[in-house]
């Protein structure tokens, strides 16, 4: 097999298996790996949706028409990134793929020389996180959304307060940390790799929306916004599902920025 050096674009296809309508859906990336961008499109297409009525697509959420197409440039971090993780996957062929799986992918890779190499990855959780945060960076680079914002505040009966604001650019690959303490206001940029863990443990919680505060609260205690604008109390608004202490992981990993 060529090494990645020879990979000229990579054509990725993503079906959901295991969730019914209106939320199943196909999306496509055709990424075209240039030495200092990526030309990429991408198109999301939802499935099975002539099986509901338009109230019940309604009554989920959705509308008539959610599908999504966006043709652009990324920056030059994501060839890095999608070189070095296709460099790393062992491929099977469609039909070895264990029938049990969540989500169907197919990558197709086309070298320099014209020809392609059609495969699944294995095991593919690692190419479904990255593809999330691809096309998390398209949503950014279309300005359908923005960087994904998180708040944490830590107030004492004294009315000391510490707060932490984390903006997670997808589009570039880049965690921005803001530290306010008081009298002191800091800000730098750790690695990308602190990323994954953080919102891992962020979004296993189980949030409580009507025990949150839509203004930043003054009472004492910890605090955080996951990106929804409302604070939720630790041990109160916000739990830890099952007996897995998501709370202390989001406690230890924001605990080390206030730190610093």
């Amino acid at each position: 097999m060529p090494d990645q050096s020879a990979v000229q674009q990579l054509d990725i296809v993503v079906e959901t298996l295991s969730v019914p309508p209106p939320y199943s859906h196909t999306y496509n990336f055709r990424l075209q790996l240039m030495p200092n961008e990526v030309q990429a499109v991408y198109a999301l297409h939802y499935t099975d949706r002539d099986e509901l009525g338009e109230e019940e697509i309604w009554e989920e959420g959705f509308s008539e028409d959610d599908d999504f197409h966006w043709e652009g440039v990324l920056p030059e971090v994501w060839r890095e990134v999608l070189l070095s993780l296709w460099s790393q996957t062992q491929w099977i062929a469609s039909e070895e793929v264990d029938e049990t799986v969540e989500n169907a992918i197919l990558i197709v890779t086309t070298f320099q020389d014209g020809l392609p190499l059609e495969g699944v990855p294995e095991p593919t959780g690692e190419w479904e996180y990255l593809l999330q945060e691809l096309t998390q960076a398209v949503y950014e680079a279309a300005q359908r959304e923005r960087p994904l914002q998180i708040r944490y505040l830590q107030r004492s009966s004294e009315g000391e307060e510490y707060q932490l604001t984390l903006k997670v650019h997808f589009l570039n690959r880049m965690l921005t940390i803001i530290r306010q303490q008081p009298q002191k206001t800091e800000q730098y940029n750790p690695a990308w790799a602190e990323v994954k863990p953080l919102l891992t443990a962020l979004y296993q919680l189980d949030y409580h929306s009507e025990q949150a505060y839509a203004k930043m609260p003054k009472i004492s205690g910890q605090y955080i916004d996951p990106g929804d604008g409302l604070w939720y109390q630790l041990e109160k608004a916000v739990t830890s599902p099952g007996r897995a202490d998501r709370l202390g992981q989001i406690v230890l990993l924001i605990g080390k920025y206030l730190d610093k």
